[in-house]
């Protein structure tokens, strides 16, 4: 059940931040607390610790919807700790797993920098990666969601790329 819940709110979370919506930030902050239980139970650790960075970053971004960047240096605080946890936690996991955490904060760290563009591609390349990390794990569902969340992402990307005047 947890599962379900983390993946639908991630997706929701994926489609309202597409949009440029506030509340995709708010989802996404429900989503990580859940995520952090889900991958806790699955004893998915190096996971937990994303969730927990990733909820920084995703309040950061809540933070600064729409508005001129505040606590700017509060969020590359958060990314020098959560790249030293990954390092200093990789001998735990596995290359993957490490992969896919680097990939998704960084993603969420330009998206909330309103770097928009590369912050979808880098979220593309996560959801790739997080699909089949977890149907390799056999948590379908959140498998399919996360391929879902590709169609998401290239929506996203379709819709920040830069037009090309003739």
């Amino acid at each position: 059940m947890l599962q379900v819940a983390v993946a639908v709110l991630y997706f929701i979370n994926k489609v309202l931040l597409s949009l440029e919506k506030k509340s995709g930030w708010q989802i996404g902050i429900l989503a990580s607390c859940l995520a952090i239980f889900y991958f806790y139970s699955l004893d998915l650790y190096l996971l937990v610790g994303l969730e927990v960075g990733f909820m920084a970053i995703l309040i950061f971004g809540l933070i600064n919807h729409n508005q001129e960047i505040k606590y700017e240096n509060m969020l590359y605080l958060v990314m020098i700790l959560l790249l030293v946890f990954l390092y200093f936690v990789l001998k735990n996991s596995t290359i993957l797993e490490f992969l896919i955490s680097l990939d998704f904060i960084l993603a969420i760290f330009f998206l909330a920098k309103k770097k928009v563009l590369i912050g979808w591609i880098i979220m593309l390349l996560g959801h790739l990666m997080m699909g089949y990390f977890t149907y390799t794990s056999h948590q379908t569902f959140f498998a399919v969601m996360q391929f879902l969340s590709v169609f998401v992402s290239l929506f996203a990307i379709y819709r920040n790329w830069p037009v090309k005047a003739p």
